[in-house]
């Protein structure tokens, strides 16, 4: 994390610099709030509490990705702000520490903010030799039926920037952005109407980021 000090100074030099939505923390732990792979009993610092509420005043988005449990739980109760998890998927399926527990989904899902499903194979399937599109899209189908439509949205987080020895990070069926059709036919599969593909390929996005921002 860039931010050390100042960091209601901070977030207002980013507001001005074009910034809209931003987290508070990768996996680690840092100045502002503790990620995933850092002590799951530590969230929101002080500083990081003042981020949310400048956040909010801002009218910037939260996302909440990486951060962890108590992270995310401090963020919802500091402040009413939208929130989004960019690229998450559903805990239930796949008990990956990045992925949404079924409290957390609803919590965002009350919130009105959105949740990106994340093609990482990791977040698929915890079996690596099953995670394919076909998985994603049924991730797709748990998240709606638990809280609805238009909570939905892409935030694939391709890997196929990595080498070829990092490859099983690379989903099966969407390894990158020319196979993103695949992804659209697997949610026909699961039952989503062309109506509800078009909410998660772009109206939610569009819709929830417009009737929130400055």
């Amino acid at each position: 994390c860039g931010i050390r000090e100042n960091e209601t100074d901070a977030i207002e030099w980013m507001y001005e610099h074009g910034v809209r939505l931003a987290s508070l923390c990768w996996n680690d732990e840092n100045f502002l709030a503790t990620g995933v792979k850092g002590n799951p009993l530590i969230g929101l610092s002080e500083a990081g509490k003042n981020v949310i509420l400048k956040m909010e005043q801002l009218h910037m988005i939260i996302d909440v990705s990486h951060a962890n449990e108590k992270t995310f739980w401090d963020i919802m109760n500091t402040s009413k702000g939208l929130v989004f998890a960019t690229h998450s998927n559903a805990k239930t399926l796949c008990n990956h520490p990045r992925n949404l527990t079924d409290e957390q989904i609803k919590a965002i899902a009350k919130r009105k903010g959105l949740i990106g499903l994340n093609s990482c194979a990791y977040f698929v399937h915890e079996d690596i030799h099953k995670a394919d599109v076909n998985e994603l899209a049924h991730h797709a189908a748990y998240i709606r039926d638990l809280v609805g439509i238009d909570t939905l949205a892409c935030g694939f987080d391709f890997m196929d920037f990595f080498e070829d020895d990092n490859r099983d990070y690379v989903l099966k069926g969407l390894e990158n952005a020319s196979q993103t059709q695949n992804f659209l036919t697997a949610l026909q599969k699961e039952g989503f109407s062309d109506e509800d593909i078009q909410k998660i390929c772009y109206q939610n996005v569009i819709e929830k980021m417009s009737g929130y921002l400055l």
